[in-house]
């Protein structure tokens, strides 16, 4: 009789520690299990990020070649990418932070965008080596739980979120929405947009050419700037140097020729310790105009209403003082 109770008490225990252990493994709603971290890697050896946007849009990787990285997308084209974006992404994803778990069901990855057709999956590899692999869902905003201002007046803040899980697991997880805004979803979103990239300092002299019309020239002679030989207005000399030296375009117009199109205008921008800076805006229609630059020669950006080159362009009711 005592064997048989011993044995039943040993049984109940071992039920007992059987299922504290299943619990600790599987239990619905303990997150300790769950990852807090969804990439962690070192970033020096980073040399190859693989893209795979939502919607079936082609699939694109920015390869490092020396200091410099390369878009290379899926349909054959190629495309100088801008350093800085790249390492922003590389950065933003290394050490993706989970703020909590959002499901563990793969039956919801529909519903947190967590597929090929609707997910954005983010590889990064160096030297051939996987380093992270996850896909990026859907963007969503969480309203404050009180909506009144607290004692100082302040406004609650809600919080932006996007939804992400790695492949092969069912888990969904939630991180900061910094991270999901920060991967570019297609080709255009990394490529170099520089139109001007100069260090004022050493420019000496633009000039600024409208075809069968006008040419001005801005000359620096000695300490004093001259506007067509006439003494110009240093504060806004300074100014306008300022705006020319550091521009960027905005939208990348699909187009690979445009000399045949008629010249709108010209600035040549020459100085020390750079090449001479071409930036030129050709009339596409009625409306649209190609600019281009030396400084990026692969890149022509289209342009409404030649707001872009009008930066550029200025005259002597702007730089000679009223007299």
């Amino acid at each position: 009789m005592l064997n048989k109770n011993r044995n039943t008490i040993l049984i109940v225990i071992f039920a007992v520690v059987v299922a504290i252990f299943l619990w600790s493994q599987f239990g619905t709603q303990n997150e300790s299990n769950y990852r807090t971290v969804l990439a962690q890697f070192d970033t020096t050896g980073v040399d190859q990020v693989h893209i795979f946007p939502a919607a079936g849009a082609p699939d694109f990787t920015l390869s490092r070649s020396g200091n410099h990285w390369i878009i290379k997308s899926s349909d054959g084209k190629q495309y100088a990418a801008d350093p800085k974006l790249v390492k922003n992404t590389i950065d933003l994803l290394n050490g993706t932070k989970v703020k909590r778990v959002a499901s563990q069901n793969t039956a919801d990855h529909e519903k947190f965008a967590i597929t090929n057709d609707k997910g954005t999956r983010v590889e990064i590899k160096a030297g051939g080596k996987e380093l992270a692999n996850l896909i990026l869902g859907k963007f969503d905003y969480i309203q404050p739980k009180n909506a009144q201002p607290d004692a100082s007046g302040r406004q609650p803040q809600g919080e932006m979120i996007f939804y992400a899980a790695l492949p092969g697991e069912p888990t969904v997880y939630v991180v900061d929405g910094q991270v999901g805004f920060g991967v570019g979803k297609d080709v255009n979103s990394f490529r170099d947009k520089t139109l001007t990239n100069i260090d004022k300092s050493n420019i000496s002299e633009v000039t600024m050419e409208t075809p069968g019309q006008k040419t001005d020239r801005l000359v620096k002679d000695g300490n004093r700037w001259l506007f067509n030989d006439q003494i110009a207005d240093s504060a806004k000399v300074a100014q306008y140097l300022s705006r020319v030296s550091r521009q960027n375009g905005s939208k990348f117009a699909e187009v690979n020729e445009v000399s045949s199109l008629p010249l709108v205008n010209a600035v040549k921008i020459k100085g020390e310790d750079f090449d001479e800076v071409v930036i030129q805006s050709f009339q596409q229609d009625s409306v649209n105009f190609l600019v281009t630059s030396t400084q990026n020669a692969e890149a022509v950006f289209l342009d409404n209403g030649n707001k872009l080159l009008d930066r550029f362009m200025e005259d002597g009711e702007f730089f000679l003082k009223a007299k």
